[in-house]
C-alpha cells in the first residue's frame, strides 16, 4: 500500500469517531425472473482509530479474499509502515515503508509484495524530490514488466496543487491536468490536456448543496455525464449512506456505520 491509499482511508476520520465500516453494492439486472438486485461490489472496508485519530489498523472485504492491515508510527505519530496480511492466516501479503526528509515530507514510499504461488516477491519504489513550487515523483519496480512512471506536481502559494502531469518511459504522456480554485480554495474545474498542452476534457465541479449533493459535470470530445453524489447524514453531520449516479441513474450504493467513543 502506498502512502496515496492510506491517505484515502485516514481523511475519513472525524473527531471523536472509533470505527467506520463502509459496504458497497451496485445495482444488478437478473433475466430469470426479471428482478434489480444490490450484487456486492469492492472497497469494503473497516477502519479502527484510537482516540487521538491514528487509523490503527483496517479490515477489507472483498469478493475472492479478505485481508487486514497494521499502520505502523513513530513516536510523532507519523506513518512509517504498513503490513497487509490475509485475514485466515496472517499471510504476509506486502510490505510498505516510508521515509521523510528534514523537513517531514515524504522522500521514499517502498512496498515490496509478496507472491509466494509464483515463488517470487516484487519491489515498487516511489521517490519524491522538491523544488521551489514543485515535486517530482519517480516510480520504479523491479518487475521488468512493469513500466517506469514520472509524476510532475506544481503547487501555489496555498500549496494546492495547480498543475499534474504523468510521463511512462520518459516520453509517453500518460494524462496532463490543470486545476482551478475558488477563494475558499475548493477544486471548482480540472481541465485535461492533450500532449501539444490542449483541452480535450474538463471536469467542472459541484459545490456541496447542504451538505447533502454533491458532483461534477465531465465534457469530453469522446464523453459527457454528470455525475452526482447524493448522501445521508447522522445527527452528528456525518454520512452514512451515498448514492452515487450517472445522469440521474444509479451506479453505485455505499453505506457507512460509525461507531463513536
Amino acid at each position: 500500500m502506498f502512502l496515496n491509499e492510506f491517505e484515502k482511508y485516514n481523511s475519513q476520520y472525524e473527531k471523536g469517531i472509533k470505527k467506520i465500516s463502509v459496504r458497497s453494492s451496485y445495482p444488478k439486472i437478473v433475466k430469470e425472473p426479471i428482478d434489480l438486485k444490490l450484487e456486492k461490489s469492492h472497497g469494503n472496508s473497516d477502519l479502527f482509530f484510537n482516540r487521538k485519530g491514528l487509523l490503527l489498523h483496517s479490515v477489507h472485504t472483498e469478493k475472492n479474499k479478505n485481508f487486514k492491515v497494521i499502520y505502523g508510527y513513530n513516536q510523532k505519530g507519523t506513518l512509517i509502515s504498513i503490513m497487509k496480511l490475509l485475514s485466515e492466516t496472517n499471510e504476509l501479503i506486502s510490505l510498505s515503508e516510508f521515509e521523510y526528509d528534514e523537513k517531514g515530507r515524504i522522500e521514499t514510499e517502498t512496498v515490496r509484495s509478496f507472491y509466494y504461488n509464483l515463488g517470487y516477491d516484487v519491489t515498487e519504489e516511489h521517490i519524491h524530490t522538491y523544488t521551489d513550487s514543485k515535486e517530482e515523483i519517480f516510480m520504479s519496480s523491479d518487475d521488468e514488466e512493469e513500466d517506469e512512471h514520472t509524476l510532475y506536481l506544481t503547487y501555489d502559494s496555498k500549496k494546492r496543487v495547480t498543475e499534474e502531469k504523468a510521463i511512462r518511459n520518459e516520453d509517453e504522456l500518460v494524462y496532463w491536468n490543470k486545476n482551478e480554485y475558488d477563494k475558499d480554495d475548493n477544486l471548482v474545474k480540472e481541465i485535461s490536456l492533450d500532449e501539444h498542452g490542449q483541452p480535450d476534457g474538463v471536469y467542472e465541479f459541484l459545490p456541496f448543496k447542504n451538505g447533502l449533493t454533491s458532483g461534477y459535470n465531465c465534457k469530453s470530445k469522446d464523453s459527457s455525464y454528470l455525475r452526482e453524489y447524493s448522501f445521508t447524514l447522522n445527527e452528528k453531520g456525518h454520512w452514512i449512506n451515498q448514492v452515487m449516479m450517472n445522469d440521474g441513474e444509479p451506479i453505485y450504493f455505499y453505506d457507512r456505520t460509525i461507531e463513536y467513543y
